[in-house]
């Protein structure tokens, strides 16, 4: 009898876990139905039953996953009032059940809510105790994910050293789940391998980056995972603009610039193209850069309109979370109406000078290269008029003259100037002189004009500052105040005004 009875206890505490897990199982599966429905009230009631059956039966590890699946699901709908509560409350049960796991969970689940609200430096510690805690208690997956993202603040905050000796960290620890498991998780291989690329470079040891290069390309070709092909690609940008290979980073960059485009990311489309625009100024290429910076200035309209949206949340949330942490729950409901109305006043005005300041050095940027862009076409003219004319073709020659009659006379001020009055004084006909400037200029006889008129007005701009906008316009030989700010902004990206404004401050 007695055997029995302890044959029949073993039992019963071997199928109690296997039931809990089963139970778990199928409760998410329900959950996972409610989630792609896209109906939150359903999951979030299926969720907080499977935190109420865990705890019940004291299921320790599926209550604080039960917990940690709520509050990812929460983050995610941008509940974040919700989500801090959840936290709140899982440290307080936490602490009632006295569970170092649920701490752990907890400390990690904190490092998620920081890192989601842009607040690498205060994830940091958050991530670093878990990660201590959770390797102590053998919980190795989640101790993974806790150094991975440590790596990812690292690199935030510009500590590559530390970023990588938390890289050597999380290596043993997937080494040690592999082997455990018998197959490799290339999943965490590619993100522990393009950490490890973009650290190796951060430090300037490039020969070791281009190894891991190849290391992190082969994980990927493994794992065929599209959602990582942007991060990879971004790392492997930074690497070929360190190592010199300009090209290929131009076509990299493109590619991403056109990927988001067909998605509708404008925020990311603005900021691949800009970074783009950049690089092509810092390599001198002129010519590409300033047509960069004028998609730029187009695609950053659109851009602008969730990045403001896009910093107003992050403040929100910011704002919240500090809440969260200095007032309890019997505070928070004592905040005023006043209270309310002066945060959102702060947010938008922060909002506001967050876009003007981006404005300002959009601006700075598009001025400085329009100067470049002036001074090499004015070099280029230079030696077009001073080359040998022996060497020149007939429409070179031709083009010459015409440079040196808008240099010497500025033709080019006279609205009325056309096609007739131009070839009589060049003793040409319409035709011949319409294709000197096209196969010299790769212009029409009118773009040409506008072409020099617009940059007579950018000069004038600057260095004329008692005439008027109106007056530099008319000067410039435009009729039309509307044309002339039309083709400046298509020219220079932004306004005549602006144009003026930038170059005094």
């Amino acid at each position: 009898m007695v055997l029995l009875l302890s044959f029949l206890f073993l039992v019963i505490s071997v199928a109690a876990p296997l039931d809990a897990r089963k139970e778990d199982s199928l409760r998410r599966v329900r959950m996972q139905e409610f989630f792609l429905a896209d109906d939150r009230e359903a999951f979030l009631e299926a969720n907080r039953e499977l935190i109420a059956y865990h705890e019940h039966h004291g299921n320790e590890k599926q209550l604080y996953n039960a917990y940690a699946t709520l509050l990812d699901r929460l983050q995610l709908w941008g509940l974040n009032q919700q989500a801090m509560a959840v936290l709140q409350e899982m440290s307080l049960k936490a602490q009632e059940h006295g569970s170092a796991l649920g701490q752990a969970v907890t400390e990690f689940c904190f490092g998620q809510f920081y890192l989601g609200n842009r607040q690498p430096k205060e994830a940091q510690g958050h991530y670093r105790q878990a990660f201590r805690q959770l390797q102590a208690l053998g919980e190795n997956g989640r101790a993974l994910r806790a150094g991975l993202n440590l790596q990812a603040v690292a690199m935030n905050l510009q500590a590559a050293e530390e970023g990588l000796a938390m890289n050597d960290s999380t290596y043993n620890i997937l080494y040690k789940m592999e082997e455990k498991v018998g197959k490799p998780d290339y999943g965490s291989r590619l993100k522990q391998a393009r950490y490890r690329f973009v650290l190796l470079q951060r430090l300037g040891r490039l020969k070791e980056a281009e190894a891991m290069q190849d290391t992190m390309l082969r994980y990927a070709s493994l794992l065929k995972d599209p959602s990582q092909e942007e991060l990879i690609q971004t790392a492997i940008i930074q690497f070929e603009q360190l190592t010199g290979k300009k090209e290929s980073a131009y076509e990299r960059l493109d590619s991403l610039i056109s990927r988001n485009r067909r998605i509708g990311n404008w925020v990311k489309v603005a900021q691949f193209r800009l970074a783009l625009a950049d690089y092509q100024r810092d390599n001198s290429d002129l010519a590409l850069a300033v047509d960069n910076y004028r998609a730029y200035a187009a695609e950053n309209d659109s851009a602008q309109i969730h990045r403001t949206s896009e910093q107003l949340n992050t403040l929100a949330r910011q704002y919240q979370l500090k809440e969260l942490q200095l007032e309890n729950s019997a505070a928070r409901e004592r905040i005023t109406g006043l209270t309310v109305i002066l945060l959102l006043l702060f947010v938008l005005t922060l909002a506001i000078f967050f876009y003007a300041r981006s404005l300002r050095r959009k601006n700075r940027a598009l001025y400085q290269a329009s100067l470049e862009v002036i001074h090499a076409e004015e070099e280029a003219e230079e030696a077009i008029l001073h080359a040998d004319t022996s060497r020149q073709s007939p429409e070179e020659k031709l083009y010459a003259q015409l440079l040196a009659l808008m240099q010497d006379e500025e033709l080019f001020k006279d609205p009325n100037l056309g096609r007739d009055l131009l070839s009589a004084r060049l003793g040409t006909n319409r035709t011949y002189l319409a294709d000197a400037v096209r196969v010299c200029a790769g212009q029409t006889l009118g773009e040409f004009l506008n072409h020099h008129r617009l940059r007579w007005a950018a000069e004038a701009l600057v260095g004329r500052p008692e005439l008027s906008v109106l007056a530099v316009s008319e000067d410039a030989g435009f009729n039309s105040r509307a044309t002339f700010n039309r083709l400046f902004q298509a020219q220079y990206g932004m306004s005549p005004s602006a144009y003026r404004a930038t170059a005094q401050s």
